[in-house]
């Protein structure tokens, strides 16, 4: 399984939970696992996070990556400025 790490923002959905394992092929996959655990967090991790996978950053909104068994997978809020 692969180990997935989440910000702040995300373990107001988790009751403070930021690192788990959770199956999945794909990004897609991990956060329909996560939305289907915890509840709203779905959403937050389709639109408003980026993902990098074993240290990569992915493209924004994918959901195709490949994320292998052993993967490490950060899911990363949003950062604004100007």
């Amino acid at each position: 399984m692969a180990t997935v790490h989440l910000q702040a923002n995300h373990a107001a959905f988790t009751d403070g939970v930021r690192e788990l394992e959770v199956d999945g092929a794909t990004v897609g996959a991990v956060i329909d696992e996560l939305a289907t655990r915890f509840e709203g967090l779905g959403p937050l991790l389709r639109e408003g996070s980026s993902v990098a996978i074993d240290g990569e950053l992915q493209p924004k909104g994918t959901i195709y990556a490949a994320v292998g068994p052993d993967a490490d997978v950060h899911f990363l809020a949003p950062i604004a400025g100007g």
